[in-house]
């Protein structure tokens, strides 16, 4: 009998136990609130009171047992709360502070290689990823790819007032900026860019009354380009707000009564109309706002055609690039020979349709 009672109490007192490291193991938080509240202990403090009044001996070993696992919840409490409100913010910190480090790296560089220029890293950061700014850190250079290189040297030999070496121009120019921000440069400098930050005149059919030269008034400072012309409108990007640009139209209306200043009004535009509006300009997909390509957050998304006097009618190789589309006539079949082309306009490029129609055929 007595050995039965006590096979008994062993299995109850191991019950018990495996009862305290299942909640131990599955739900953590209920062990640690148990031993670290008042009202958890004061249910500990009770239960051992009445064990030591049926049992000294069981009443010393549970309250010898809940001092311990009292100890080994402050520490598991402390554990836990590290883990559910610590890890994330040091991982912050520790990644804020890394990028704080590279970016001290990066000005003390430039502060040797490029001394009189100003770098704002908001901008930099904004336009580089890590990885670029630690291969920048370790080589004193940005990294391009071959096709914005390439890019980069194509626009260095069409340079008609400085001739330097191609390579030399690359290297130097890698200390300073990296490809997003070389990107943005190279495209702005195209027929495309000068649409979207100049605008595209555009003649209004009613014309402009406010802005037309009387007769016999010398037109030469208009058309020579010394004055601007202000008869036609301009469409263009308005980029007061960088993160939406939108399209705008500007009208001029002649000058103020009493200082004499330029007068205009602006209006806003329908990307769905500019295929109307803008002679030559074509969207090679569906309407889009082309201004979302000088937002600060660049969308390259919208593509377009667009034919400019004096310039060859297919896109610009950077924007190809950033578009991800080939209209190089020498490389593919270009879109804009799909149309027909004025002879008396563009006649190299109409002998070259010529051409590449008789090949095709």
């Amino acid at each position: 009998m007595k050995f039965e009672n006590t096979k008994t109490k062993i299995i109850g007192l191991l019950t018990i136990l495996i009862g305290l490291w299942l909640v131990l193991y599955f739900i953590p938080e209920v062990f640690v609130s148990l031993f670290n509240t008042l009202l958890g202990n004061l249910i500990l403090i009770i239960s051992t009171i009445l064990i030591f009044m049926n049992n000294r001996t069981y009443g010393l070993i549970v309250g010898l047992i809940i001092l311990i696992l009292y100890r080994f919840s402050r520490l598991l409490k402390e554990g836990f709360e590290l883990n559910i409100t610590g890890n994330f913010s040091i991982d912050e910190e520790s990644q804020q502070t890394s990028q704080e480090e590279m970016n001290e790296d990066f000005l003390r560089i430039q502060s040797t290689i490029n001394k009189n220029k100003v770098f704002d890293m908001n901008v930099i950061n904004s336009q580089a990823s890590q990885e670029e700014l630690e291969y920048f850190n370790k080589n004193s250079k940005w990294p391009w790819s071959q096709e914005v290189i390439k890019l980069y040297e194509e626009a260095i030999n069409r340079n008609p007032y400085i001739r330097t070496v191609p390579g030399i121009a690359t290297d130097y120019a890698r200390t300073i900026y990296n490809e997003n921000a070389i990107l943005r440069i190279l495209a702005t400098q195209t027929k495309e860019g000068r649409f979207l930050i100049n605008g595209v005149l555009v003649k209004d059919p009613s014309g402009n009354k406010m802005e037309e030269l009387p007769s016999g008034f010398g037109n030469f400072p208009y058309e020579s380009g010394l004055l601007g012309n202000r008869v036609d409108d301009v469409i263009k990007c308005n980029i007061k707000n960088d993160n939406y640009p939108t399209l705008e139209r500007v009208r001029y209306t002649g000058k103020g009564g009493i200082f004499g200043e330029q007068t205009e009004k602006i209006t806003p535009v329908d990307y769905n109309d500019l295929e109307n509006i803008i002679p030559g300009f074509t969207f090679l997909n569906k309407p889009c706002n082309p201004c979302g390509a000088i937002a600060a957050n660049p969308d390259y998304s919208c593509t377009y055609r667009l034919r400019v006097k004096d310039k060859p009618p297919f896109v610009s190789s950077v924007w190809q690039y950033l578009w991800g589309i080939n209209d190089n006539p020498l490389e593919s079949k270009p879109s804009f020979l799909s149309e027909t082309i004025n002879p008396n306009e563009f006649p190299l490029l109409s002998e070259l349709q010529s051409e590449l129609q008789k090949q095709k055929s």
